[in-house]
């Protein structure tokens, strides 16, 4: 996993590989440690991602929703359509916004930023 701030206000963070439930935790730790320090905006580039697990995708959930009520929001660019369905398996399809780019999903929060 590695980061890149796109602005102050935006965090980038790009994973890859299998993310695994202790990844999971990782990036929930990670995305925590942000918000704390008043940055609510997120992208997870999962363009790298080739499985996740569908047990983590609940913390991935619980820090969005966090960001939510800090008038923030987690958003999620260059998914496959294999990791796509593993979130509409675990019952979160829906809950997320998925972008092809990087730069839709920026233009996605100016209307908050």
């Amino acid at each position: 996993m590695s980061l890149k701030t796109e602005s102050k206000k935006v965090v980038v963070l790009i994973l890859r590989g299998n993310i695994d439930i202790e990844d999971m935790l990782a990036l929930k730790g990670i995305v925590t440690s942000f918000i704390e320090k008043e940055n609510f905006f997120f992208i997870l580039d999962f363009s790298g991602v080739d499985h996740i697990n569908v047990s983590g995708i609940e913390y991935l959930n619980e820090r969005k929703e966090r960001s939510r009520t800090m008038a923030g929001d987690v958003k999620i660019i260059g998914a496959s359509d294999y990791v796509k369905n593993l979130f509409l398996y675990a019952g979160y399809w829906g809950e997320f916004d998925f972008f092809p780019t990087e730069e839709d999903a920026i233009k996605s929060f100016e209307n908050i930023i």
